[in-house]
């Protein structure tokens, strides 16, 4: 399974689709400080990935696959080039 869900924990494992982004969002919604592991994701679905930028989760372990480490967890943790764009914005 794509997701493993814990009370305030997530893994991703293997590919995450379309299909999960429903109850990655429910979960995200429910929890109060969620972290997410993408040690053993492969492929993140866009979806998935509007989900995280938008709910912002703690990223607990970085993803093993080159192109999730280094395209986008700098999106998910605010690492990238343009740090000084996060909490620029109006509350």
């Amino acid at each position: 399974m794509p997701l493993e869900l814990r009370d305030e924990s997530m893994s991703l494992v293997g590919v995450v689709t379309v299909d999960e982004v429903e109850q990655m969002v429910g979960w995200l919604r429910t929890c109060q400080r969620p972290k997410v592991s993408l040690r053993r994701c492969n492929h993140l679905h866009t979806g998935a990935l509007q989900a995280m930028l938008l709910f912002r989760p703690k990223i607990t372990s970085a993803p093993k696959d080159a192109f999730l480490a280094s395209q986008v967890l700098p999106l998910l943790t605010g690492s990238s080039g343009d740090t000084g764009r996060q909490g620029t914005e109006p509350p």
